[in-house]
């Protein structure tokens, strides 16, 4: 199949109707690691901007600001990418604990997938922003479920589990390796939070 935007669109589609089914054919592109890693940091770029774009139209209330929540577009492009390596270790290494089966790779295929369909999603909210943004943040609360159902079916064929009940308990775990390994990363560079700094 011929890569282009129409067929992007048409797979990120399918991602949402048939997730499991379009996550086997990710995993069957068996990328080297090189590229997976090169597509990793291009959506972590494009993933900043989009958000910044958000924030330009959605400004950040004064209070984060007070807090120190700003950060620089280089330093949250760290974080962002950090963030996604952290969530892949925690993926593959939590399902693999579960008596799953997905290697490295096959967790950093599915993941950059996963972002592109993320990058689509915030891409279709930041339009709609501008023509209501009560219909941006409806469909940024209903892109969040979209997402959830498709990282969930990501990881039962990823590992291999026979039912997504263990899908659902690696991904709770991994959520919450990754908030550990967050909360160290943002404690090294000195990012304040509200309620003191973590």
């Amino acid at each position: 199949m011929a890569f282009n935007f129409q067929n992007l669109l048409n797979m990120v589609g399918r991602s949402v109707a048939e997730p499991a089914v379009v996550a086997r054919e990710v995993l069957a592109t068996q990328w080297d690691r090189s590229a997976l890693w090169s597509a990793l940091a291009l959506v972590t770029v494009l993933n900043v901007l989009l958000l910044a774009t958000m924030q330009m139209l959605s400004p950040v209330p004064d209070a984060l600001e007070q807090q120190g929540i700003m950060l620089t577009p280089f330093t949250y492009t760290i974080l962002v990418g950090s963030f996604l390596v952290l969530f892949v270790i925690s993926i593959q290494a939590f399902g693999r604990m579960l008596g799953g089966q997905g290697s490295f790779d096959a967790t950093l295929t599915l993941m950059v997938w996963f972002q592109v369909i993320s990058l689509v999603f915030e891409a279709v909210q930041v339009l709609l922003v501008l023509v209501s943004p009560f219909l941006g943040g409806l469909f940024g609360m209903a892109s969040l479920v979209v997402l959830f159902w498709c990282m969930l079916n990501f990881i039962n064929v990823l590992h291999g589990f026979e039912s997504r009940g263990k899908a659902l308990f690696t991904l709770v775990l991994a959520l919450i390796g990754t908030a550990i390994g967050a909360a160290m990363i943002l404690a090294v560079v000195g990012v304040n939070v509200p309620g003191g700094t973590i």
